[in-house]
C-alpha cells in the first residue's frame, strides 16, 4: 500500500523521502482507527443504532488488493454520509466502487470520496483542493505598507467581529457554497490567539483582515496550514490577502529555514480565495473528490498507472 500510494503522488514538490514520511505517519495513523474505540466514538452511532464499533475504519480486500476505508459526514450532518477511501493499494474501477459501497451499506453512504494528485482526469464532483507552497514560491515583491503583527488577547473582540462581518459578505457573495463556507468560531478563535496562531494584517497602520495558521496535517501533507484569512469587505480586491500569505510564508521560512511549507484546503467555488493562492504563488497540488460507481464508465479506473499520462 505504502508503495503503491508514494508512487501516486510522486507530482508533488517536495522530496521521494519526505513524501514516504509523510505517508508513513499517514497510514499508521489511519490503520490506527481500524480499531480505536476514541475515534468511532464521535460518530452518531447511537442516533443511527448501529453500532459503536461499526464506525471503525476497516482496511477491505477486493480482487486481491487493499482499501482503506472510512466513514465521514459532509459538514457534520448526520444526513450526508460517505465513504472515504483515505489509502489503497490498487486502481479503483465500477467493480471495487461497487464493492466498497456494498461494505459500508448500513450507512446509506451517498458517495465515496477520494483524494487524487491535482493533474488526475476530473471524475465526479470535486469537495477540496489542496494548496501548498514552499520558501521557493517566494516572489520577492514587498509592500512597505503591509505587515503581519501577532495577534493577542484584546484583540479577540475585534477579530471576531472582523470574521463574523466578512464572512456575511462572503456567504452573500457566494451564496452557491454559503453551506460549505464555515467561519471560525468563538472558541476556536480563542484558542488560536493563545496558541499564536492567529495575525494582523495591517495595511498604513489600520487593521484589514488576519490569517489564521498553524502546524497541521492537511490530507497527508504534514507543514503550516492556513485554517482561516479574511479581508474586510472594504478592503478586498486590493491584493491583501496574498500579499499576507506571502508574508506569512516568508515569516515561516525565517524561522524555519527552507523546510517551511504553507498549505491550504479551498472549495472550488471559493473564486476570491483561489485567486488569492494564485497570486500568492501557492499551486494546487492534490483534490478531493466525490464520486459514486456510476461516475466511473466501463473500463476506467482512478489511480490507474495511466493516470496523468
Amino acid at each position: 500500500m505504502l508503495d503503491y500510494m508514494v508512487s501516486r503522488y510522486q507530482s508533488l514538490p517536495v522530496s521521494p523521502h519526505r513524501l514516504r514520511g509523510w505517508l508513513i505517519e499517514w497510514l499508521t495513523q489511519q490503520q490506527a482507527w481500524c480499531r480505536d474505540a476514541r475515534f468511532s466514538a464521535a460518530f452518531p452511532w447511537r442516533e443511527t443504532g448501529l453500532p459503536q464499533r461499526y464506525f471503525l475504519q476497516r482496511e477491505l480486500h477486493i480482487d486481491g488488493q487493499r482499501y482503506l476505508t472510512g466513514p465521514r459526514y459532509l459538514g457534520g450532518d448526520p444526513d450526508q454520509p460517505f465513504i472515504d477511501i483515505v489509502a489503497l493499494d490498487g486502481p479503483i474501477n465500477h467493480q471495487i466502487a461497487c464493492a466498497i459501497m456494498q461494505a459500508w451499506q448500513p450507512l446509506h453512504p451517498h458517495y465515496l470520496r477520494v483524494l487524487l494528485p491535482a493533474d488526475h482526469l476530473a471524475i465526479g464532483i470535486p469537495d477540496q483542493l489542496i494548496f501548498l507552497s514552499h520558501p521557493d514560491s517566494l516572489s520577492g515583491i514587498t509592500r512597505p505598507d503591509v505587515s503581519l503583527l501577532p495577534a493577542t488577547r484584546k484583540d479577540y473582540p475585534r477579530c471576531l467581529t472582523m470574521i463574523n462581518r466578512a464572512y456575511r459578505a462572503s456567504w452573500r457573495a457566494l451564496p452557491a457554497i454559503r453551506h460549505q463556507l464555515l467561519a471560525t468560531d468563538k472558541r476556536e478563535l480563542a484558542e488560536d490567539i493563545a496558541q499564536g496562531n492567529v495575525f494582523l494584517i495591517i495595511c498604513q497602520g489600520v487593521q484589514v483582515g488576519l490569517i489564521i495558521c498553524a502546524k497541521r496535517r492537511v490530507g497527508f501533507i504534514e507543514g503550516f496550514q492556513i485554517l482561516d484569512e479574511v479581508i474586510s469587505p472594504a478592503y478586498r480586491g486590493k491584493g491583501l490577502a496574498a500579499h499576507a500569505q506571502q508574508l506569512l510564508l516568508r515569516q515561516l521560512y525565517h524561522r524555519y529555514g527552507d523546510t517551511a511549507l504553507l498549505s491550504g484546503a479551498i472549495l472550488p467555488g471559493n473564486a476570491p480565495s483561489l485567486r488569492s493562492a494564485e497570486k500568492a504563488q501557492r499551486r494546487c497540488v492534490l483534490k478531493y473528490h466525490f464520486f459514486t460507481p456510476e461516475d466511473l464508465q466501463a473500463g476506467q479506473q482512478i489511480l490507474s498507472d495511466e493516470d496523468g499520462k
